[in-house]
C-alpha cells in the first residue's frame, strides 16, 4: 500500500481540519493511504465463529488424564534432575 508522508505547519491544516488545541501553531505530519478494505471472501466479525475446539478432531482423549499434570511433572522432573546435579 502506498503512504504519502508529510511534515507541514499546522496552520495550513486549519482551514481544512479541526485541530485539536494541541497540535495548533507547531509542525505536524500528515499521512496519506488509502483505506484498507477487509478481503471478500472473509465473513465479517459479528458472523466469525469462536476458534474453541477447532482442533477437537485431533484431540487424544486417552491422554486426556496425562495432560492435566504434564507440565508440573515436567517442572518437578527439571528441578530435581539440577538439584541431583548440583546447579541450584
Amino acid at each position: 500500500m502506498e503512504t504519502l508522508r508529510i511534515t507541514m505547519d499546522s496552520a495550513r491544516l486549519t482551514p481544512i481540519i479541526d485541530l485539536p488545541a494541541t497540535l495548533r501553531d507547531r509542525e505536524v505530519e500528515v499521512v496519506v493511504r488509502s483505506k484498507v478494505e477487509k478481503p471478500k471472501d472473509r465473513p465479517p466479525d459479528s458472523e466469525r465463529k469462536c476458534m474453541m475446539g477447532a482442533l477437537s478432531q485431533y484431540a487424544n482423549p486417552a491422554l486426556r488424564e496425562l495432560e492435566k499434570e504434564a507440565w508440573a511433572q515436567a517442572a518437578v522432573e527439571k528441578y530435581l534432575e539440577k538439584m541431583k546435579n548440583g546447579d541450584a
